[in-house]
Parts: structure tokens; sequence; C-alpha cells
């Protein structure tokens, strides 16, 4: 993983693969203790304890082995923040869906860079009709929410896999995703063009 929006895609995709109809996704910078915490939530099928202990093992999946041998994500995601001093906790209850917690210090020398949010959300957002996506992105005291529900009232199934309108929603995330990082550069008197694409 380069960024850590590749780990947000990586862990987002196996709550789709565990079978969730919902997913909350929650991104959230806090510039003034350089941590970023990410959250994902799904009602997929959960795990039981034995696949709790053994998630973080290199040599495990939950996917059968004709499509991924190893389950690379979760220990390189675990690596990647402990690196930093931060880390990852994990609920999980068979048949009721699991919660991870992903921690970063974003001042630490180590620490990758966040990356691109808006095409992560998009990819997510887009990615399967059976699941209804609840976002929310946050710098500091600014965020802004995003999810299927009130894409469906704009976009019908058809729309949504068509190019022009996939580039429209792409161009209002980046603009989103300008407002919070501008909006919280103006109450910590920082530069908050970082990460803008204009």
């Amino acid at each position: 993983m380069r960024t850590i929006a590749d780990h947000i895609l990586d862990i987002a995709s196996n709550s789709v693969t565990a079978g969730a109809t919902d997913i909350w996704l929650d991104i959230d910078h806090d510039p003034a203790s350089h941590l970023l915490v990410f959250v994902i939530r799904d009602n997929g099928r959960g795990m039981n304890p034995d696949g709790r202990t053994r998630v973080f093992d290199p040599f495990f999946t939950t996917r059968p082995h004709s499509i991924r041998r190893f389950g690379l994500g979760l220990p390189f995601l675990k690596e990647n923040t402990e690196l930093t001093g931060g880390g990852v906790d994990l609920w999980s209850v068979s048949g009721q869906g699991t919660t991870l917690k992903a921690t970063f210090h974003m001042d630490h020398i180590d620490c990758l860079p966040l990356g691109d949010v808006a095409s992560t959300i998009l990819v997510l957002l887009i990615s399967d009709d059976g699941v209804r996506w609840h976002i929310r992105r946050a710098e500091g005291s600014v965020a802004y929410t995003v999810g299927t529900e009130e894409l469906r009232a704009v976009f019908s199934s058809e729309e949504m896999s068509d190019p022009q309108a996939q580039l429209l929603l792409l161009e209002f995330l980046r603009e989103q995703e300008c407002n919070v990082v501008q909006g919280n550069g103006r109450e910590s008197g920082q530069d908050g063009m970082q990460g803008c694409w204009r």
C-alpha cells in the first residue's frame, strides 16, 4: 500500500466481500493532534473468535484460495499504523458485523501520505449496487457526508455506471475535499490548499 487511502479502499472492500449491505466509513484527520483515524463498520457476516485471533496473520484469509491465498491487507495496515506509533483495533461478532479502527500519527516520518481520498470514496460508492454507503470525512471541525441514498436521489443505477456521471461525482467529491481542507486551514491559520485539485 502506497497511501492511507489505499488501505481504506482495501479494508472497505473486505466489508463488501463479507456480504455487508450497510457500510459506515468515517475518515477523521485532526491537524492539531496530527492524528488520522479511519473507522469502517459493517453489518456483514462478522468473524468467530478464531477468525478474530488470526485475522492479522498474513497467511490467513477467509476468501476461497482460488481467489486469494494470503490475507495481506490487515497485516500491512497494522504494520503501517504501528510504524507511526498508532495501531488497529478490531471488533467483530459472527453474524452481526465488524468494526475496524485504524490510527495513524501523521507527523511521524514513517507515516504514509493520505492519498486521493476523493477517488477512493468514488470507487466505493460505485462499487456495488447492493451496498448502502454512509461516509463522513472530516478535517478538524470541518466535515462533509455523502451516502448511497443521497446519490440515488440524483442518479439512477444506469447513470451511476456512466463515465460522465462518475466524472461529475468525482469533481463534486474533490470540491468537498478542498472545502474541508481549506475550511480547516482558515480555522487553524494554516495554508488550506493542501490536497486540493484546482
